[in-house]
């Protein structure tokens, strides 16, 4: 389930835009590096005036997911809710708490007070 919701935040944010992206810039500088140094072909790349066919791509549908309205149309009318508004919900039973002993600790131990004042160990180490 949280893979699912991480998946779903990552789409959300755009993530695949970005992996696609990043895809499309790993392919150009191998394709500009053919013909140049590494050094002209991360500056192509990056310049913005050398896009690649998928950047443009990319480009596109982005600008038309951004168009796209994030509302949608719902058909459903709300007279189906209104007419089960006559349900009654039971409340909750009130019942007292009733605790177990602590774990881990004997009964006499919870009856004392800590030692005033309370000893802190190793101060004497850090001054």
């Amino acid at each position: 389930m949280t893979m699912v919701m991480a998946l779903a935040l990552f789409m959300i944010a755009g993530g695949h835009w970005a992996m696609l992206q990043s895809v499309a810039w790993a392919g150009m500088v191998k394709d500009f590096s053919r013909t140049g140094s590494i050094a002209e072909a991360v500056t192509k790349t990056f310049d913005g005036k050398h896009p690649c066919s998928m950047c443009k791509k990319i480009a596109k549908a982005r600008a038309a997911e951004e168009k796209a309205p994030v509302t949608m149309k719902v058909d459903k009318k709300a007279e189906f809710f209104i007419a089960v508004t006559n349900l009654e919900i039971p409340l909750p039973v009130a019942r007292p708490m009733i605790y177990g002993p602590a774990p881990f600790v004997l009964i006499p131990e919870r009856f004392f007070a800590p030692p005033v004042p309370v000893p802190i160990v190793g101060l004497a180490r850090i001054f």
